[in-house]
């Protein structure tokens, strides 16, 4: 008999809690901040632009918008979310309405702070100015995570049937592909098809 077939049992029994905690500590619950950019926009109005004494110092305006959305997709509230712009904007729209420090710091970041972000949570910044640029958004992080940046686009809405049959489909997938990982194994460690 070979090493696998005389030890096959104890190695695959070794195997089962290590890939179980290995499993374990990838799905752990924690916060997970996530930071988009759905939408931006550039205005040009038609309004000349004057200066104090009455003069045209330019036919037409621009006013530049930004939206962001701060959203903690884990399963743990994040706390003492930051946003870092690179200066103060000129406005800025927060919605749902929560309250935040602010700061300036020393190199002329503003910075908001908010104490937590619960599992789920989203916030919905607007940022908008007239005639000059947008800050950029640095930085957002928490003190559990720093915040990845995705991309957004338009997608069709689907229904719940729909989503609800692929969901039990891939499960089924799921448990067969795991069945037959564990028939496999028991195959080759044990010569057997069944482990018998």
């Amino acid at each position: 008999m070979t090493f696998f077939e005389t030890y096959g049992k104890e190695i695959f029994s070794l195997l089962v809690p290590v890939v179980t905690f290995l499993l374990n500590r990838h799905f752990k619950s924690k916060a997970r901040l996530l930071v988009a950019l759905p939408h931006q926009f550039t205005f040009l109005v038609q309004q000349p632009l004057l200066n104090e004494k009455g003069e045209v110092i330019s036919q037409t305006q621009t006013v530049k918008t930004n939206s962001f959305i701060v959203r903690n997709a884990g399963r743990e509230s994040a706390t003492k979310v930051e946003l870092v712009f690179n200066w103060k904007p000129m406005c800025l729209n927060l919605w749902p309405v929560r309250h935040y420090e602010e700061h300036v710091e020393s190199d002329k970041r503003y910075v908001l702070i908010f104490d937590n972000l619960a599992p789920g949570e989203a916030l919905g910044l607007e940022v908008m100015s007239v005639n000059i640029d947008l800050p950029s958004l640095v930085n957002v992080r928490s003190e559990q995570c720093i915040a990845q940046n995705i991309n957004m686009y338009p997608q069709p809405v689907v229904s719940n049937a729909v989503r609800v049959a692929a969901t039990g489909f891939m499960a089924l997938g799921l448990g067969a592909a795991v069945y037959l990982a564990i028939i496999l194994v028991q195959f080759l460690v044990l010569r057997t098809p069944f482990g018998h």
